[in-house]
């Protein structure tokens, strides 16, 4: 029988040698690992099934941290608010967004109950389409009012996450202020058009008509097509027209909104005293116009 060799640098065998003695190597690859070489070159590793288990399980456990890291550094980054819960509504994540959006800035909610570290969630519609995509697996979404600030919406958005549920939340206050603002001015200029004693204008950066209502059109006794790009203190009688000129000015250069009185000369060959009421049109870029309100003083 060929002599044992156990070599001084950890354990080597010869894929020959592992065939004659296999039972030896396979004591010793109970201990320790051995590495297998043919032709001087290491082909494999032999080493006992704990071993082996052991390993396997420290390389899921790197791969579920280092998936972890990702997906915090993922949520960290991320402007909307985002709460990973576990299968039990454990939280695993919070990111800062959500932190904010929740009023808990200051407060560590991660491993605690969500319905505990955030009872306003609690018998809400969050909570019911929380549940829905826990089960369902789909994916849900609503806009709701905040639970957490007043005159605030969210947009919320729950999906299945592993095994747990993912709540995403996105503050849509802005948009939804603008919609309802929207909805407010189309109904006060058909309450101006309803009423028919007011006229309204909205005027360039250089003081030029841009846009005339129908009450416009009747107070002078000229079309549209006619008033259009031509500048408001024009429609004004000469003493009139310099004040006039004057206040548009200053509005338009942000020196505050006026209320001027002046005559008007219309299509019929009259004028006509009118109260108008000039506010800047403030844009993104800075001032984009003024808006002039007009009553028969």
């Amino acid at each position: 029988m060929n002599q044992l060799r156990t070599p001084v640098q950890g354990h080597h065998v010869t894929a020959a040698e592992l065939v004659r003695n296999f039972a030896h190597w396979r004591d010793i690859g109970a201990r320790d690992p051995v590495l297998v070489t043919h032709h001087g070159r290491e082909t494999h590793m032999l080493l006992g099934i704990d071993h082996y288990r052991k390993l396997s399980r420290m390389d899921r456990q790197q791969d579920k941290e280092g998936a972890d890291a990702r997906v915090r550094d993922l949520a960290t980054s991320l402007h909307e608010g985002l709460i990973l819960c576990m299968a039990d509504f454990l939280i695993d994540v919070a990111n800062p967004a959500a932190l904010a959006m929740t009023r808990r800035r200051h407060e560590p909610i991660e491993g605690i109950l969500l319905w505990d570290a955030i009872p306003e969630l609690s018998n809400t519609l969050i909570e019911a389409h929380l549940r829905h995509s826990l089960t369902s697996g789909t994916r849900s979404a609503a806009d709701i009012p905040s639970p957490f600030f007043p005159d605030s919406w969210l947009h919320v958005e729950s999906f299945a996450f592993g095994e747990g549920v993912a709540l995403l939340l996105r503050d849509i206050s802005q948009d939804v202020s603008q919609h309802r603002l929207a909805d407010a001015k189309t109904a006060m200029l058909r309450a101006m058009e309803v009423h028919g004693g007011v006229a309204y204008a909205r005027l360039s950066a250089r003081g030029f008509i841009d846009f005339i209502n129908p009450g416009f059109c009747t107070l002078i006794g000229l079309p549209e097509e006619r008033l259009r790009q031509i500048p408001l203190p024009d429609l004004a009688d000469v003493a009139s027209r310099a004040p006039l000129r004057e206040g548009l000015e200053g509005v338009l250069r942000g020196e505050g909104d006026r209320l001027l009185r002046a005559a008007l000369l219309t299509n019929r060959g009259e004028l006509v005293s009118v109260d108008i009421a000039l506010v800047r049109l403030q844009g993104t870029y800075g001032t984009e116009g003024a808006m002039a309100i007009l009553t028969r003083a």
